[in-house]
């Protein structure tokens, strides 16, 4: 089966944050994968379709660095996981 996505996606583990619009606190959330156009991540509670949100994290550079990241982006989909909700979220354009 051919794959419909757009953006080459790099699976990892990673930490981060997730603000979601409207909201006073951000929520931990553990980062399954990313590409380009978004990410796959894991959440404790479910959110809606089309919903708002930040997502913060770090990552390297080239050169070693750390960068502080945070992109604005929409939950494209969001669904239980055992305990916990896995989602996939679509970065917004800047």
């Amino acid at each position: 089966m051919k794959s419909r996505r757009k953006n080459r996606r790099l699976t990892i583990m990673g930490m981060g944050s997730l603000m979601v619009d409207g909201d006073r606190r951000a929520q931990e959330v553990y980062i399954a994968n990313i590409s380009k156009g978004g990410a796959g991540i894991y959440i404790h509670k479910a959110l809606k379709v089309g919903t708002g949100v930040h997502i913060t994290f770090t990552q390297r550079d080239i050169e070693g660095e750390r960068r502080f990241e945070e992109q604005p982006a929409t939950i494209a989909w969001c669904s239980r996981c055992g305990s916990v909700y896995a989602a996939g979220i679509r970065f917004s354009d800047k």
